[in-house]
């Protein structure tokens, strides 16, 4: 650390000392901590313990393990504790400046939303996380009618494979694999599927736009579970950010067996197409739930004006099991090589001919292809795919996959 680092320190010292000790003497023991290998912070924060203890710090300036420790924050999370008979409470406190988890033995009758003061606490770390510790000689008061700003909660990063059904406040990167936009009570709602170099989860997003291919960074998100899948919920309070680096997705190859044994929900599968079915083409939807109608009444909404979208479903086989393939409007486009509008424009130049059938028949039949694909099992040895991905397998995959086919069989 330099002389004019040092000067800086000493200089914002001396301010937050209210000028009661001088420069030189301040300059004196921040040099003598310094020769004892603290951090420049740990030893401005010794110096204050030392001669300003009584002062109330903010949320973002606690560091380190701390003692006589005053500040006040808002309850984000507060949970009772019982074990072997005692009680405990813990939970996280914030202000403008951060968030830190806390840890008390005494009694806490506060909840979620309070403004509380906390006199002589103090830090450490447990599981690598710095915690703030309440012991029973602390204080603790509800203050009324204090005007908090607002609630700096700082994200803890995470991969993909560490998120569970429990975890809040999530910073990630992924890559967004799949994306599809819909409108729900008038917001916009991205769903789709994320991944990074540890696996894949389903995300959905509210009123934030995240396209297919390009990575992000991910702040304030929150993992649920919804019908035992764990879904990256990103709602208004997320920060979105484009990532500068992309994000590499790691996806091994598995097997429809493997997913129906483990439960995979989102898999990389390489296998043929067998058949394509007769219910493939153009559909007529309600606009507002997107369930594909026969007329133009929706069940749930009534007499509708359809909107026209496109389906294909294909059997597809791995050696292992068949599932069956669920293509979308732009799966099909991507497949067919052609726009929605030229595809319309072709069922319509031949009327009761199963046009899109057809073409689709003559680009994936017995030919193979490797699909990324969400998973449901609707029922005992029965696959939906809904594809991610897809793409034909070259010749010498194909020679691969033909060599892999067989030995299954």
């Amino acid at each position: 650390m330099n002389d004019k680092d040092i000067e800086r320190y000493v200089e914002e010292l001396y301010k937050q000392l209210d000028g009661k000790i001088d420069r030189a003497e301040i300059e004196k023991i921040f040099r003598l901590w310094l020769s004892y290998n603290y951090s420049p912070e740990t030893v401005k924060e010794k110096i204050l313990q030392k001669y300003k203890p009584g002062r109330t710090v903010k949320i973002g300036e606690i560091r380190g393990e701390m003692k006589n420790v005053n500040t006040i924050g808002k309850i984000v999370a507060i949970k009772s504790n019982v074990r072997d008979g005692r009680s405990t409470f813990s939970g996280i406190i914030g202000d403008e400046t951060g968030t830190i988890p806390f840890t008390t033995s005494r009694d806490m009758p506060f909840k979620k939303g309070d403004v509380i003061r906390i006199t002589n606490a103090y830090t450490g770390y447990f599981n690598n996380v710095l915690r703030l510790y309440i012991p029973q000689g602390s204080g603790v008061e509800k203050l009324e009618n204090y005007n908090m700003g607002r609630i700096q909660v700082t994200p803890s990063k995470f991969t993909i494979d560490k998120i569970d059904k429990n975890t809040r406040n999530i910073e990630v990167r992924i890559k967004v694999l799949h994306s599809e936009e819909r409108e729900t009570n008038g917001k916009k709602r991205i769903s789709g599927v994320a991944g990074d170099m540890t696996g894949t989860i389903p995300f959905t997003a509210w009123n934030k736009m995240l396209e297919e291919g390009k990575s992000y960074v991910v702040k304030g998100a929150y993992a649920r579970e919804f019908k035992g899948k764990i879904y990256l919920t990103i709602d208004e309070n997320t920060e979105v950010e484009e990532s500068g680096e992309d994000v590499g997705v790691n996806i091994n190859l598995t097997t429809l067996q493997d997913a129906m044994r483990d439960g995979i929900h989102i898999g990389l599968f390489e296998g043929i197409f067998l058949d394509v079915s007769e219910d493939t083409g153009l559909v007529a939807r309600c606009p507002v739930c997107r369930r594909i109608l026969k007329g133009t009444e929706c069940p749930e909404h009534g007499k509708v004006t359809p909107v026209n979208d496109l389906i294909g479903k294909a059997t597809f086989d791995d050696g292992t099991l068949s599932g069956r393939v669920i293509f979308s409007r732009n799966d099909m486009e991507k497949i067919l090589g052609k726009g929605f509008d030229d595809i319309v424009r072709m069922v319509v130049t031949y009327p009761g001919i199963p046009v899109v059938k057809e073409e689709l028949e003559k680009r994936i039949l017995l030919k193979p292809y490797r699909i990324l694909a969400k998973v449901s099992l609707k029922e005992q040895n029965f696959i939906n795919m809904t594809p991610v991905d897809i793409k034909e397998v070259g010749e010498k995959e194909l020679s691969q996959l033909k060599e892999k086919l067989m030995e299954m069989m």
